[in-house]
This record gives structure tokens, C-alpha cells and sequence, in this order.
């Protein structure tokens, strides 16, 4: 195997760019969602999240798909930068208690009362500091595997 970088196709790079701005876009309206929740019942407050709750999972769910899939990219990052191996073990750890934490979330909006409330502001924060955590640490893997840069979104 050669040391030069390998570049992903940039069909790839633009799907990827595209699924990274859209979870970016989820995760800032759940963030204005959550501020947005100061009063009222707690029926009605969960009714209001929940659609930016779900809109976060949904992406999430597509970026898992795009990286962990069949033939996904940390089975590209796998066979073209192995020394690698650590990191992807690490973000796909990550994916697994960011998606519990969004389930966790989900399960409280369903019976909502004010501890689940309380319960789901601290999830919903946890996972958004995860996200934002996991978008940088898979933005650095990229960089280390093929010396690219996706951008800020």
C-alpha cells in the first residue's frame, strides 16, 4: 500500500457533505427547540419537541447508514488507512450511545410529566454536546485518511 493519501470518489465527498449539513440543521432547530421550552404543560412542551427530536434521529439514522453500511465509509477507512482502526471502534461507539440517548429522549416525550422533562432537557443537551463532539472527531478521521477537509458544516 502506498503512503500517498487515497481520495474518496467525490460523488461520496458531496453525499457526505450533504447528510453532514442536514444533521448540522437538525441539531440547531432541536437546539432552538430546547430553548424554546421554558413554560407551559407538559404534554404540550413534549408535543413541540418531539418533531425536532425525531428530525435529529432520522438524520443520525442516515449518517450511520452512510458510514457503518455496506460498503459505508469506515470500510473504505478500513481498507485504505487501517492504522485508523482505533477511531472508527471509538465513532462507532459513539453512534451507539448517541442514538440511545435520542431513544431515551423519545421514550420520555411519550408519557411526558415534569421529571421527564427535566429528564429530557439533560438528554437532549448531553446529545447535542455529543454530536457536536462526534461531527469533529469524524471530521478529523477524514482528514487523517485522506487528507481532506469537508468543511464546517
Amino acid at each position: 500500500m502506498s503512503d500517498d493519501p487515497v481520495t474518496p470518489p467525490e460523488e461520496e465527498l458531496a453525499t457526505l457533505r450533504m447528510r453532514r449539513a442536514h444533521l448540522r440543521r437538525a441539531c440547531d432547530e432541536l437546539e432552538q427547540a430546547l430553548a424554546a421550552l421554558s413554560a407551559g404543560p407538559a404534554d404540550d412542551r413534549a408535543r413541540r419537541l418531539a418533531p425536532a427530536v425525531a428530525q435529529v434521529r432520522e438524520a443520525f439514522a442516515a449518517h450511520i447508514s452512510i458510514v457503518e453500511g455496506p460498503d459505508g465509509l469506515f470500510d473504505e477507512i478500513r481498507a485504505e488507512a487501517p492504522r485508523l482502526e482505533g477511531m472508527l471502534r471509538r465513532l462507532h461507539r459513539e453512534h451507539d450511545d448517541i442514538a440511545a440517548g435520542l431513544a431515551a429522549a423519545e421514550e420520555d416525550l411519550s408519557a411526558p410529566d415534569e421529571a421527564a422533562m427535566a429528564r429530557v432537557r439533560e438528554r437532549l443537551t448531553a446529545v447535542l454536546v455529543a454530536l457536536g463532539r462526534h461531527r469533529q472527531r469524524g471530521t478529523d478521521l477524514l482528514y487523517q485518511a485522506y487528507e481532506i477537509d469537508i468543511g464546517g458544516e
